[in-house]
Formats: structure tokens, C-alpha cells, sequence
């Protein structure tokens, strides 16, 4: 039984494909770390001023009462 030259080319593509993929797959882990720090420092910013929001809209609801 030869070897089929199709068989050959599919194995070579897709061994070159799965080389590929985890490559990429190691440079979007150091997208994503970078990313979840930036949306984590967002969601702090937006909380501090969210508090500070609400604690202002206390503050006038007092007065107003």
C-alpha cells in the first residue's frame, strides 16, 4: 500500500495549521491578561465614580427633605 500524495498534503496542512494556532493562542494569553487589566482598572474608575456620584445624590436628597 503507497502512500496517497492527498493524504500526505492534508497531514502537512493541517500539522502546519496546528503549529500555527498555538503560536497565536500564546500571543492572545498576553493580549488577554493585558485586556482584563485594563477592563479591571476601568470597572475600579467606574465605581469610584459611581460612588462619588451616589454620595453627592444623598447629599441633595438631604437638603431637599
Amino acid at each position: 500500500m503507497g502512500t496517497d500524495p492527498n493524504f500526505t498534503f492534508l497531514k502537512a496542512y493541517f500539522a502546519t495549521r496546528i503549529d500555527r494556532l498555538r503560536n497565536v493562542r500564546e500571543d492572545r494569553g498576553a493580549i488577554s491578561i493585558e485586556t482584563m487589566m485594563i477592563v479591571a482598572g476601568l470597572v475600579v474608575v467606574a465605581a469610584i465614580a459611581a460612588g462619588v456620584i451616589l454620595t453627592k445624590v444623598n447629599e441633595k436628597a438631604k437638603e431637599i427633605k
